[in-house]
């Protein structure tokens, strides 16, 4: 029986020293990366720009990313990615605005930490499914040659203060 798959766009940021912006998931032990589904008539790119803009607070444009491909996610789910190298920037100021309702009815920001994490350290930060994409489906350290090679890398650019607003 075929699984009607959903689709989730993310983003990898890069930085020069080979390490990956990743996102912790309020609620969870594990660490990932800006992604989510596509809003109404959404292109790919602009669904990971806006996931990164609402669960990190980074302002991306859509011409910006390298279209890495499709890849088996979940046994529902797939991911569509891109990547961008931007410059090495403090965590703290990034934001999360995206929200959620937990089992006590709390509402809760998606994201409640951010880290640059070296790409050895992936597959024990990351949950199962999303290791296996980033350490088996890609080589991150080629991703960041040939980021490196296309160009400098890009400053941080936030589209929130510290308290979320614009």
């Amino acid at each position: 029986m075929d699984v009607m798959k959903t689709t989730s766009c993310g983003v990898l940021v890069l930085d020069p020293a080979g390490e990956l912006l990743l996102c912790h998931a309020t609620g969870s032990r594990y660490w990932d990366i800006p992604k989510g589904g596509v809003a109404g008539s959404e292109a790919g790119p602009q669904a990971a720009v806006r996931e990164a803009r609402e669960e990190c607070g980074l302002r991306l444009e859509a011409n910006e990313l390298l279209d890495l491909g499709r890849f088996d996610y979940l046994r529902h789910k797939e991911l569509l990615l891109y990547a961008v190298l931007m410059e090495r920037f403090d965590t703290r100021q990034c934001v999360c605005v995206s929200t959620y309702v937990d089992r006590q009815g709390r509402v809760r920001p998606e994201m409640d930490a951010f880290r640059w994490a070296p790409f050895d350290d992936l597959q024990a930060r990351c949950a199962p499914s999303l290791s296996s994409v980033l350490t088996g489906h890609l080589s991150l350290s080629s991703l960041l040659d040939d980021l490196l090679r296309a160009g400098k890398p890009k400053p941080a650019v936030f589209a929130f203060d510290a308290t979320g607003k614009a």
